[in-house]
């Protein structure tokens, strides 16, 4: 009986629920879930806007009398619901993707397309009459402005929605000693989603023609995910529509390709196009000899002197701008240079090193004297340094970066492949970064002196060179230190070995790296003396600044050739771009900065305080290893860069028979050095590696290359040669072959006195 009566008050409590009144038979979609269902109906009838044999068995259960236009909107106010009501079910779900999908994007392109159509051939595509289409074939451009602006105040109004979500959840952050999982899932959330309504809005803004507006919603949707690179992707298509900012366009696509976290792989198609625009640009606007530039504004002052003072500043500020255009056109075609690398025996389309060496020089001069006119901007000379890091890691590689790890792996797969072209180019690049923070520094060094009164913070924070040169400087330093990506520093040793091993082709290439290197050493050293009583009159709060205390810097959060120096978090990691997986997103306080302003200005003006903790990282570089005034060796020192010098030795070893490409491969490798000497050098390097690093040894097998390249390839050789003695008589050919030490007398005493020196090595 008390079971009984149980079952029927439960079954009176189910009577009571909505949906059993028996005044209302409203079954509404209420809760999340349901609506999130009613979502689902929605957006499979937007699917199927085409026509479709089995349209009318997928049509029970939907509103087929309703346009697009009326689902799309009911759509919204659904997902908008869901939105508002629980955000981190929202990102579960995927609700702001499919948001923009089906309630925007998705007519979006119908129109676009239908644009495009129409330009190409004058007619429409039949989809535009399909039963569920909206489009009409009239005024389409006129349509997708029209649609773009309708969304524009929606999005606004639900990133106003989320941005007041953040307050609150900041205050409990900073209250709560420990929060919830549930509570830190929240936050990240509403970050997320803001950052992909950011992107979302930036689009619509760009389609309704708002560049700037959209150029300010990329800016801050790369603010709150720095490691990401979809919105510099964006960033770079709206500068790219202005052929004047291609300088600027190249170093946000290097930002996409170069994100942390979320590379833009897409970007590539568009930067190799952008590239191509650049130079087409070049060949049709530049002359050949246009020695005149530099001088062309003083000249025509004085041949216009007629005019009005007014209109002589206009004119003069025209051709300085052409002059600034001209020269920054040549810098991006140079770094597409670096990229494509430089041709090693002139049979390919890429450049010769004469033309080369011979455009890098050019850029430097008028770089040198464009600087001293003031013709950049300190965001813009940052952005430079940028892209330059960009092209020196991704040297002759198309634009992508190549671990050591990776140089193996190629050699295995391809043993004809050539990695001496990939560490030639790399150096070549570096030295370019080197000589370009070379004219930082004296530009720097040249306005410090002027100063009447000893330099304090004061007097330094309008010299527009500091803030690039600490940036560039900060990047050469990480090259020295050793980096995973950078195969080049064997052209920048100082030792008598290296200089005999090295081809007189070669010689040259490492010359100029060399002399790079000591002429910014030197510059740099003359400011780190010109600073010494600045230095010593400072207190000890600066003896542990880092980047994260100068607010500039924020923005090159999450750019990988500069990851190891600048990180959110102040710390320092060299890893590669897969391995790295800090916090994605911002913290809800810098949200909340960034989303407050109603502008995000680059390059706004340093403080004292900012400037002194500058010019305190700029002096801590000039005392690592490499910028010291007395010594340029630059050897080196890293496991990395030991195992890229190793793989150079082993690929002279690869080649010590006759090889109709040997002298295009001869380049960046030691040549004239015997077999010997090479297989006494790598087995150094391999036996310092071994002691180093047991893990990373085994990962890259350098006991297997060790006893293959310094042992076993010399034993089999005389094996090979004791076996034909044998069975002819005779000597096979290759024993006489260029780079090989196989003596023909005394075989088998060779072979018994090789293996006994190597005897006490292995043990």
């Amino acid at each position: 009986d008390l079971e009984t009566t149980i079952k029927v008050c439960l079954l009176l409590a189910n009577a009571t629920q909505k949906g059993f009144s028996t005044d209302e038979y409203d079954v509404a979609a209420t809760s999340i879930e349901a609506k999130l269902s009613q979502a689902l109906l929605f957006q499979s009838i937007l699917d199927e806007t085409k026509p479709n044999k089995n349209r009318s068995n997928n049509s029970i259960a939907r509103g087929e009398k309703s346009s697009p236009t009326t689902i799309r909107n009911e759509l919204f106010q659904l997902f908008r619901e869901v939105l508002l009501a629980n955000p981190t079910l929202s990102l579960e779900q995927d609700v702001i993707g499919r948001t923009w999908k089906y309630c925007f994007y998705g007519h979006i392109k119908q129109l676009r397309c239908q644009i495009t159509l129409k330009k190409e051939t004058g007619e429409f595509a039949i989809a535009s009459s399909a039963k569920g289409s909206d489009v009409v074939p009239d005024n389409l451009e006129q349509e997708l402005l029209s649609f773009s602006n309708s969304a524009i105040p929606l999005y606004n109004d639900l990133i106003d929605q989320y941005t007041k979500m953040l307050s609150p959840l900041s205050q409990t952050s900073n209250t709560k000693a420990s929060q919830d999982a549930s509570d830190d899932k929240a936050e990240q959330a509403i970050i997320v989603i803001l950052y992909r309504m950011h992107i979302n809005l930036g689009d619509l803004y760009r389609y309704s023609c708002s560049t700037k507006l959209a150029e300010e919603c990329y800016l801050k949707a790369s603010k709150l995910a720095p490691a990401t690179g979809n919105p510099f992707n964006q960033l770079a298509v709206i500068s790219q529509s202005q052929e004047s900012l291609t300088a600027v366009s190249l170093y946000y696509y290097a930002r996409s390709l170069m994100a942390t976290n979320e590379p833009f792989d897409k970007s590539r198609t568009n930067l190799f196009l952008l590239l191509g625009n650049n130079r087409k640009w070049l060949e049709e606007h530049v002359r050949d000899d246009d020695s005149h530039s530099r001088a062309i504004v003083a000249g025509n002052i004085e041949a216009n002197s007629s005019i009005g003072k007014r209109a002589q500043r206009e004119w003069i500020m025209k051709e300085k701008s052409a002059i600034n255009r001209k020269f920054l056109a040549q810098l991006v075609d140079l770094q597409w240079d670096f990229m494509k690398g430089v041709s090693l025996d002139g049979s390919d389309m890429r450049i010769h090193l004469d033309e080369l060496l011979s455009k890098m020089s050019s850029i430097i001069a008028s770089f040198t004297d464009l600087l001293a006119s003031a013709s950049f901007s300190e965001s813009l000379l940052c952005k430079l340094v940028a892209t330059m890091a960009f092209s020196t890691l991704t040297a002759s590689n198309q634009g992508k970066l190549c671990s050591t790890k990776g140089l193996s792996a190629k050699r295995s797969k391809d043993p004809i492949w050539n990695e001496g072209f990939i560490m030639t180019n790399q150096a070549l690049a570096f030295s370019f970064v080197l000589r370009f923070c070379t004219v930082l520094a004296n530009h720097f060094y040249g306005h410090m002196t002027k100063r009447e009164n000893k330099p304090n913070a004061s007097s330094l924070i309008n010299i527009r060179s500091l803030t690039p040169l600490l940036l560039g400087s900060s990047f050469i330093t990480s090259i020295y230190e050793g980096s995973d990506w950078f195969h080049g520093l064997v052209f920048y040793r100082n030792d008598e070995s290296s200089g005999d091993s090295m081809s007189s082709e070669n010689n040259s290439i490492r010359n100029l790296c060399t002399t790079s290197q000591i002429d910014f050493s030197q510059s740099t050293a003359k400011i780190s003396e010109h600073l010494s009583e600045f230095r010593k009159g400072l207190s000890q709060q600066f003896e542990s600044v880092s980047f994260r205390d100068v607010k500039e810097y924020s923005e090159y959060y999450g750019f990988f050739p500069f990851h190891s120096f600048l990180t959110r978090n102040g710390g320092a990691d060299s890893r590669g771009v897969n391995d790295i997986k800090p916090s994605e997103y911002v913290t809800i306080e810098e949200a909340i900065n960034t989303l407050s302003s109603e502008k995000l200005a680059s390059g706004s003006k340093s403080s004292d305080l900012e400037t002194t903790i500058k010019v305190c990282l700029l002096l801590a570089n000039a005392t690592q290893k490499g910028f010291s005034t007395d010594e340029y060796d630059v050897a080196a020192t890293s496991i990395e860069a030991k195992l890229s010098q190793a793989l150079l030795f082993q690929s002279i070893l690869d080649e010590t028979k006759p090889n109709k490409n040997r002298s295009n491969n001869s380049i960046a490798r030691g040549e004239k050095s015997s077999p010997t000497t090479i297989r006494n050098e790598l087995f150094q390097l391999f036996r310092e590696v071994l002691l180093a690093n047991p893990t990373l040894s085994l990962e890259q097998d350098v006991i297997g290359r060790t006893w293959k390249y310094c042992f076993y390839g010399h034993i089999k050789q005389l094996r090979c040669q004791i076996t034909l003695k044998k069975e002819t008589g005779e000597f096979a050919i290759a024993s006489s072959a260029k780079g090989s030490d196989v003596v023909p007398d005394n075989l088998e005493q060779e072979l018994l006195s090789f293996s006994n020196s190597a005897i006490p090595l292995y043990n």
